[in-house]
C-alpha cells in the first residue's frame, strides 16, 4: 500500500512509499481503510525533525535499547471505514450488547491513537490518557498517513454504522483527534462566566475560542504572531472580543488586562496553545492570583528564565497540563456537541481547514503550505487522484 514514512530524524522531510506491507489485524485489533487524514502540528515538527529537538526526544522515547530509529508511517488524525475485525473480537460478540456498539466491517469510524498499557495504576483508575507507558500511533508506532491503519478494537470510535457519514462528514471527522484536545482543555477549565485568554490563534487556539464561547465564557482574548488578518477574523467570528499581535512583544496585552482587571489582578483562565517560549511567560504574567493556566502547547526545549515563585507560588496559580483526550469521556462529549446542529460546530470547524484536499502524491506541496503559514489545517484524501 501507499503511505508517508519518516525514515530519519536527522533529515527533514518524509518518504512516499508505494510498496508498504498491508498488515493483518491481530485478534484484538481492527483494520481501517483511511478515508481522510489531517495534518497536526506534531506531524509538521516530524517533517522538520532536524530543527525540532523536542520531537526527536519524543519519537525515540521507547527506543533506548535499540541501535537505531525504526522508520514509521506518521499521522494520527483520521477517519475511515472498517475493513476487518480481529478473530478474537469477532468471537467475543456479546448478545447483551446492542448491535450499534459492536465494531463491524463497513462501519464509519475514527480512533483514539494513544495506546495505553491497560495495566498501570493510571489506566486502572480511569486515566489512560496519561498512562506512564503510553505510545502514540504516528509518533512511536505506524500511523494513519497510509491507505489503511491498524488500531486496537477498544480504541475505535464509531461515527456511523454501515458506512453512514451523515452525522460527521470525513473532512470534519479527520479533525476529531485535534478537536478532542480543545474539548479536553475547556472541560478542565470550567470557563462559565470567566475571563479567558487563548495564547495562539492556530487551529487549536481557534477551536478553544469557539468552545469557550459556547461554554459561557464572559470575555475572550486571543494572541498570535503570524497570518494575523485571517486568524483574527476567525477568532472574532468565533467569540474573541480582543485580538493582540504579540510578534513584537506583549505590552499591549498587559496594558489591556491591567485596564480591565477591576476585581482582580488578571484573567481567570489562560490557555497556552502555541508552544512558543514567550507565551509561557505571558500566561503566568496575565493570570490572576488563584487563576488557572491550561498548558497544551509543546515547546521545543525547556523555557529559560521562568520564575516559578512569581508566576505560580506567590499567585497561588493552578496549572493543568493537557495530553490528548480523556479516554473515552472526551470522545462522547465531542459526538454530542457535533450532533447539536444549533451550535453549528461542523460549519465553523470547516473554516479552519484548507478548501483543497491533498493526496499523498503531493505531500511536499501540502507540508510546504503549512510550514509557510498559508494554511492552518489540511486534509489528505488517500483515495483521490
Amino acid at each position: 500500500m501507499k503511505g508517508l514514512v519518516k525514515e530519519s530524524l536527522d533529515l527533514d522531510g518524509l518518504t512516499l512509499k508505494s510498496d508498504l506491507p498491508v498488515a493483518t489485524p491481530a485478534p484484538w485489533e481492527v483494520k481501517i481503510k483511511v478515508l481522510a487524514a489531517s495534518v497536526c502540528g506534531t506531524d509538521k515538527n516530524i517533517y522538520k525533525s532536524s530543527k525540532s529537538p523536542g520531537i526527536k526526544q519524543a519519537m525515540t522515547r521507547y527506543l533506548a535499547s535499540e541501535k537505531a530509529y525504526r522508520p514509521i508511517i506518521i499521522g494520527h488524525e483520521f477517519c475511515g471505514v472498517v475493513e476487518a475485525v480481529g478473530e478474537r473480537e469477532k468471537a467475543n460478540k456479546s448478545e447483551k450488547l446492542p448491535s450499534q456498539l459492536l465494531v463491524e466491517p463497513g462501519d464509519y469510524v475514527t480512533a483514539e491513537m494513544h495506546i495505553s498499557c491497560g495495566r498501570c495504576i493510571l489506566c486502572r483508575n480511569g486515566n489512560e490518557h496519561i498512562c506512564s507507558a503510553v505510545k502514540v500511533k504516528g509518533v512511536h508506532m505506524d500511523g494513519c498517513f497510509a491507505e489503511s491503519v491498524i488500531v486496537p478494537y477498544k480504541n475505535v470510535i464509531i461515527l456511523g454504522k454501515a458506512g453512514d457519514q451523515s452525522l460527521i462528514p470525513p473532512r470534519i471527522a479527520a479533525l476529531l483527534d485535534a478537536f478532542g484536545n480543545a474539548v479536553h482543555c475547556v472541560q478542565e477549565a470550567d470557563v462559565r462566566g470567566k475571563s479567558v485568554a487563548v495564547l495562539g490563534a492556530g487551529p487549536l487556539g481557534l477551536m478553544i475560542t469557539l468552545l469557550c464561547r459556547h461554554f459561557g465564557a464572559a470575555k475572550i482574548l486571543i494572541t498570535e504572531i503570524v497570518d494575523l488578518e485571517r486568524r483574527f477574523a476567525l477568532a472574532r467570528e468565533f467569540g474573541a472580543e480582543e485580538c493582540f499581535d504579540v510578534s513584537k512583544g506583549s505590552e499591549k496585552l498587559y496594558k489591556a488586562i491591567d485596564a480591565s482587571s477591576v476585581e482582580s489582578n488578571g484573567l481567570d483562565v489562560v490557555f497556552e496553545v502555541s508552544g512558543a517560549a514567550p507565551a509561557y511567560h505571558d500566561a503566568f504574567k496575565i493570570v490572576r492570583n488563584g487563576g488557572l493556566v491550561v498548558l497544551l502547547g509543546l515547546a521545543d526545549k525547556p523555557i529559560d528564565g521562568f520564575d516559578i515563585a512569581q508566576g505560580i507560588v506567590f499567585k497561588g496559580a493552578l496549572v493543568k497540563g493537557i495530553f490528548g483526550r480523556k479516554m473515552f469521556e472526551t470522545w462522547q462529549m465531542m459526538r454530542r456537541l457535533l450532533a447539536t446542529e444549533r451550535l453549528a460546530l461542523k460549519r465553523d470547524l470547516a473554516k479552519i481547514v484548507a478548501a483543497r484536499d491533498y493526496t499523498f502524491d503531493n505531500y511536499e506541496e501540502a507540508f510546504a503550505t503549512l510550514i509557510k503559514g498559508q494554511e492552518m489545517k489540511l486534509v489528505f484524501v488517500p483515495g483521490s487522484s
